[in-house]
């Protein structure tokens, strides 16, 4: 990610913010970027790295039924989808899914455009495995606490959520985006949400220049 990218992206959810509108900023930027991905801060053309440590050590799971919340261009929706997973993708941007058919025409992932707040019916308790991924910290703290409820509300009974993001401590301030998150926001899907911590790890990232990130691993309680 180049520091121009870095600065547009900013600039652009700052603008977006000063007229209260905390999203708008997504489907803007995919639109700009024309379909070139370097223009796209978080395209790495390649699935996360640390969600392929977290698939490496095995996540208990058979694989089933998925969504990648904020799917963005699709490399962790394809990974999931190669590993046997019946995918989900979605993401808040219309042009963000279009781009994901145009990159997979082929592809057995279900991508749909879809803001978390606003999900249909159909997708409550739906998934064995949800993973979120630089997504919460994408939005500042307000927003990102709406959202706790329906990423939890995912989860069928037994159901994983694995979530990765950028780390701050208790007492930090952060510009943004992105907001990195301190561990007691992650600590409310288990406090008021009701899922089970099963894994709590800060990791160091391999961007450069790298940053701390938690991945962390939660069960919802059920069969």
């Amino acid at each position: 990610m180049s520091d121009e990218s870095r600065r547009s992206s900013r600039e652009l959810a700052q603008e977006y913010m000063s007229r209260g509108d905390s999203q708008g900023w997504f489907e803007e930027l995919y639109r700009l970027a024309q379909g070139e991905m370097e223009h796209v801060p978080w395209a790495d053309r390649r699935p996360s790295p640390l969600m392929l440590q977290v698939l490496a050590a095995g996540l208990d799971r058979p694989a089933g039924e998925c969504a990648v919340v904020g799917c963005g261009l699709g490399d962790d929706a394809e990974e999931l989808a190669r590993r046997g997973y019946k995918v989900t993708g979605f993401d808040l941007s219309e042009t963000a899914i279009s781009w994901c058919h145009e990159r997979w025409p082929d592809s057995p992932v279900r991508y749909l455009q879809a803001d978390l707040l606003h999900l249909p019916p159909e997708m409550s308790e739906a998934f064995d495995l949800v993973v979120e991924i630089n997504t919460l910290q994408a939005v500042p703290d307000a927003l990102r606490m709406r959202m706790l409820a329906p990423l939890a509300g995912l989860l069928r009974p037994g159901g994983l959520l694995l979530v990765v993001c950028r780390m701050r401590e208790e007492d930090e301030r952060v510009e943004g985006p992105p907001w990195a998150l301190c561990r007691s926001e992650l600590d409310l899907l288990s406090a008021d949400h009701c899922l089970e911590n099963i894994r709590f790890e800060l990791l160091i990232d391999g961007e450069d220049p790298p940053s701390r990130r938690y991945v962390a691993l939660f069960r919802r309680p059920g069969a």
